[in-house]
């Protein structure tokens, strides 16, 4: 075997055993064994009690986690909490065990049927579960829970990059379309004390409890209001408005109506900033593609190049005018303020 062919295959076989370490990852999320391992229960014995399983079973899921550096093994088959499981902690400070476990079986199921996507068009998550992603998490609340945990932010102060990248002045009024909790439009307002903001979210997105405490931490709170509405509804008139990756999850047809009503309440001035991936060109690596596979088989949405977010927006009726990378992720996967106005 030539040395080019060796490293080809050696190549392959590294990128199929991803998918081993991602779901013997998700089986420790759904354990709740970084819980456990982080409040003492280090003898496997004890582990496999506490999670009712098998202790040799376990034992071989720890051991091979330790050997990515998910926990470490110590002498008599106990274990401890590394750097990295603590991001598996329920209630951990960055905590990603909400995106684990949705991405560990609804999107790991879904990718199965990858191929369905291809060849019919449609998400696979359908097929493979009988109904839309919409009406699972909705049917499901635990996996709701997880998906509203695992996509949005624990705190405003995490979304600081953006209003601290892109630069928000000469905004008087700004309506955060499909916003969440409001954590992206309390950062914003506090770093633009001079602007006042709208959150617009469906019934079932709206936490009030949570937002508005989101707002009091921020100290937002008498600049902002609560609309239910979602990106289809009229829209209150403004001269700024935000939708915060809303439109990946859509496709070109949906994306178009839901900027078409921005359009239709925009006063003259204002402008429009959308947040979201931009897939790069070429050969580029870029987590965006693979997500762009992600959104095809979940939703039918679409992660999109510069030239397809320019071309939406003039079909809705706007000129796109800038871009502007901001500081969220790495990888290729980054976050893009794409701003545009109205159309001449």
């Amino acid at each position: 075997m030539s040395e080019l062919s060796e490293l080809s295959s050696s190549r392959v076989r590294e990128m199929m055993y991803g998918g081993w370490v991602a779901q013997a990852v998700y089986t420790a999320a759904l354990l709740d064994v970084a819980d456990l391992v982080a409040d003492g229960t280090s003898d496997i014995e004890d582990l496999a009690k506490r999670t009712d399983t098998k202790a040799e079973g376990l034992y071989r899921l720890m051991r091979a986690l330790a050997g990515v550096g998910v926990f470490q093994e110590e002498d008599g088959r106990r274990f401890v909490m590394t750097p990295l499981s603590q991001y598996l902690k329920t209630d951990g400070e960055d905590s990603v065990k909400d995106l684990v476990l949705f991405y560990g079986n609804e999107v790991y199921r879904s990718y199965g049927r990858l191929d369905d996507s291809l060849r019919s068009g449609k998400p696979a998550f359908d097929e493979e579960y009988g109904t839309s992603l919409w009406d699972h998490l909705k049917s499901v609340p635990s996996t709701g829970n997880a998906f509203r945990k695992g996509m949005g932010a624990s705190s405003w102060r995490e979304q600081l990059p953006l209003p601290q990248t892109y630069d928000f002045s000469g905004i008087k009024t700004l309506v955060d379309v499909g916003g969440g909790q409001g954590t992206m439009l309390a950062a914003i307002l506090h770093e633009r004390p001079e602007m006042r903001g709208i959150l617009v979210e469906i019934p079932a997105g709206i936490d009030r409890e949570k937002t508005m405490e989101h707002f009091a931490d921020a100290g937002v709170t008498d600049r902002c209001t609560l609309q239910e509405g979602s990106a289809f509804d009229e829209l209150p008139k403004a001269d700024g408005y935000f939708m915060s990756c809303v439109l990946h999850a859509m496709d070109d047809e949906s994306s178009v109506k839901a900027l078409t009503r921005i359009r239709e309440s925009i006063e003259p001035g204002g402008r429009v900033i959308i947040l979201e991936r931009i897939v790069p060109p070429g050969n580029q690596p870029g987590l965006a593609k693979f997500l762009d596979l992600t959104m095809m088989v979940m939703n039918g949405g679409k992660e999109r190049t510069e030239k397809e977010w320019r071309d939406l927006m003039s079909v809705a009726g706007f000129t796109l005018t800038k871009t502007v990378a901001t500081p969220y992720f790495s990888g290729g996967a980054e976050l893009f303020a794409i701003e545009g106005v109205p159309a001449t």
